[in-house]
C-alpha cells in the first residue's frame, strides 16, 4: 500500500527518535511514556502549555490541566517539538521566523502522533472512513487529525509513484520505445483535500498521439472546466511526465498555453499524459497580472 512513499526529513527524525529510545507500539504513545523515555519533566497546571529547556538537554513541559486528556497529548507533543527542534525566544524572533517554527511544530505532531512506521504494520481496512477510524482510535487522536495524516499520506504516495515515473522513463529514454496506445486529449484537474484552496492542486492533461504530433501548443483556461479526478483514480495517471513553468506560457484571450513541441521534444514523443503543477500556472498569471 505503501511503496512510494518517502520519509521528510522531519518524520525521518521523528522515527529515530522513537526508534533510539524504544517507542515502537502505539501503545507507549501517551505524555507518561514519550516524556520518560525522552527524560522531560511534566506539570499540570490551569494556565497555557508550555515547554521549557532548563539547562541543555533538560526539558520540563506544563500541560494546560484544563484541557481534556486527547488535547493535553497533542499539546505535549507540539511543545515537545518545539524543545527538541528550535531555540531561542519565540516572544523577541521575528514573526515569520516564529511561524516557520510553528508549522514545524505542527508536522511534528502529526508525525509524532502517528509514526509512519507503526502505520505500515496496521492492516487497514478497504474504505476511506475506515481507514480513518482506525488511525484515529489506534493511536487515539481526533478523527480530524487521523484524515490529515491519511491524505497527507496518499497525496505523497501518489507524488512518489510519479517520481518513480520519471526515473524510470530516464533509465529507459534511450531504449527502443514500444508503440504507445492512442488516446483522446482531455483535461483533468486533482484537488487536493487537505487543501483549503479552491483550486486544483494539479492539472493532468492527456493528449492524444495526432496532437501531439501536429500541434505546437494546446490551450485551456486555467479556471476550467476539468473533469475532476478523484484519489482513488490518481493511479491511472502515474505514468504523467512534469511539465515545466517555460513549458507555459498566458494568451491574449486569458488562456493558457501549454508548449506541446517542447514536451514532444523533451519526451521523444513517447509520453501522453502530462502533469502542470498550481504553482506554476500562478507564477505564469503573475507574471501576467492575472489571477487563478
Amino acid at each position: 500500500m505503501f511503496r512510494f512513499y518517502k520519509l521528510t526529513p522531519l518524520e525521518q527524525f521523528v522515527e529515530d527518535l522513537y526508534l533510539t529510545h524504544g517507542i515502537l507500539s502505539p501503545k507507549q504513545l501517551n505524555i507518561g511514556e514519550v516524556a520518560r523515555c525522552l527524560n522531560v519533566w511534566i506539570y499540570y497546571k490551569p494556565i497555557t502549555s508550555r515547554g521549557l529547556e532548563l539547562t541543555p538537554g533538560m526539558y520540563t513541559v506544563n500541560i494546560d490541566s484544563r484541557l481534556a486528556s486527547a488535547e493535553q497529548w497533542l499539546d505535549f507533543l507540539h511543545e515537545l517539538g518545539h524543545l527538541l527542534r528550535h531555540s531561542g525566544n519565540q516572544t523577541i524572533l521575528p514573526k515569520l521566523f516564529t511561524q516557520a517554527q510553528e508549522a514545524d511544530a505542527e508536522n511534528f505532531v502529526l508525525y509524532a502522533a502517528m509514526p509512519f512506521s507503526m502505520i505500515k504494520q496496521i492492516q487497514l481496512p478497504g474504505s476511506r472512513m475506515e481507514i480513518i477510524q482506525t488511525l484515529a482510535s489506534t493511536f487515539r487522536v481526533p478523527l480530524k487529525l487521523a484524515e490529515k495524516r491519511l491524505d497527507q499520506i496518499r497525496r505523497r504516495e501518489y507524488e512518489g509513484s510519479l517520481l518513480n515515473s520519471y526515473i524510470k522513463f530516464n533509465i529507459a529514454r534511450y531504449q527502443p520505445a514500444s508503440s504507445p496506445g492512442k488516446s483522446e486529449t482531455a483535461i483533468y484537474a486533482y484537488y487536493d483535500p487537505s487543501d483549503d484552496n479552491i483550486a486544483p492542486a494539479q492539472i493532468i492533461i492527456q493528449v492524444d498521439e495526432q496532437t501531439l504530433s501536429t500541434q505546437d501548443e494546446l490551450l485551456f483556461s486555467p479556471n476550467g472546466p476539468f473533469d475532476r479526478i478523484e484519489e482513488q483514480q490518481l493511479q491511472c495517471f502515474a505514468d504523467c511526465k512534469p511539465v515545466k513553468f517555460h513549458d507555459l506560457d498566458y494568451t491574449r484571450d486569458r488562456r493558457i498555453s501549454l508548449r506541446l513541441k517542447n514536451l514532444a521534444i523533451r519526451y521523444y514523443n513517447s509520453a501522453f499524459k502530462f502533469i502542470v503543477q498550481r504553482k506554476d500556472i500562478e507564477q505564469v498569471l503573475h507574471f501576467y497580472g492575472a489571477n487563478f
